[in-house]
């Protein structure tokens, strides 16, 4: 089985786009209006990585406490953490603890933690 995509329903879907492209690296691939809200599908080059961002003015939104995603990077993490500074966000210092891989996390627009490890 392979996961298809992840939903989070956004409270402001051109800032979390924004997010997901500026760091992450995801592309929008697919994007339609749909019953006065707005979807956005993003995924990585390879469609690998699939996230689906909804936007509905009345509609529920995330509640992220405990939620953590994570991201293997293909840029130097430094870099990136210093792209994430020069973005507006405020990265964590960078994490290197146990068998753990390397990282450092940012929280996106909707208050979702977000990792980036190399």
């Amino acid at each position: 089985m392979k996961l298809n995509y992840i939903t989070v329903r956004v409270r402001k879907l051109e800032e979390s786009i924004r997010f997901y492209e500026d760091l992450a690296g995801l592309h929008i691939r697919r994007r339609m209006e749909v019953n006065g809200g707005s979807i956005a599908f993003l995924g990585n080059a390879e469609g690998e990585t699939m996230l689906e961002l909804i936007e509905f003015p009345e509609g529920e939104k995330v509640e992220a406490k405990g939620m953590v995603m994570s991201y293997l990077s293909e840029d130097e993490l430094e870099s990136l953490r210093e792209k994430a500074i020069s973005l507006g966000y405020n990265p964590s210092e960078m994490i290197a603890s146990g068998k753990k891989p390397k990282y450092f996390t940012v929280m996106d627009p909707d208050g979702i933690t977000v990792e980036f490890s190399k």
